[in-house]
């Protein structure tokens, strides 16, 4: 297989969207970088020290359909962002957000 090929399960999609992030019971501000149907790409939002396996609310402001919450956890931390699984069996939640995004992928 060649290694520069995609080895995700859903492809992503590239967005810059502000966001709301809950880990601790309280709200930080925090960009979403990319999306796919099995997580996402955040900015580290400041004042929080993620560790790998710490759970998270995200909060997605859906215009007219007003917010979306998914729930995920961290699977990576980065210099200045984080990655985020979402958890299981939020497949509508996650279809109405891409919807909001953009094209289908």
């Amino acid at each position: 297989m060649d290694e520069s090929q995609e080895r995700r399960r859903h492809p992503r999609q590239r967005v810059v969207r502000a966001i709301m992030v809950r880990p601790n019971g309280h709200r930080h501000d925090a960009q979403v970088l990319d999306l796919s149907r099995g997580g996402a790409r955040v900015t580290l939002p400041q004042h929080w020290a993620p560790e790998n396996g710490a759970a998270l609310r995200l909060y997605f402001d859906a215009d007219s359909d007003g917010e979306i919450t998914l729930r995920g956890h961290v699977t990576r931390v980065g210099l200045d962002d984080i990655g985020v699984e979402f958890e299981p069996a939020q497949e509508d939640s996650i279809r109405d957000l891409l919807e909001t995004l953009g094209p289908r992928h």
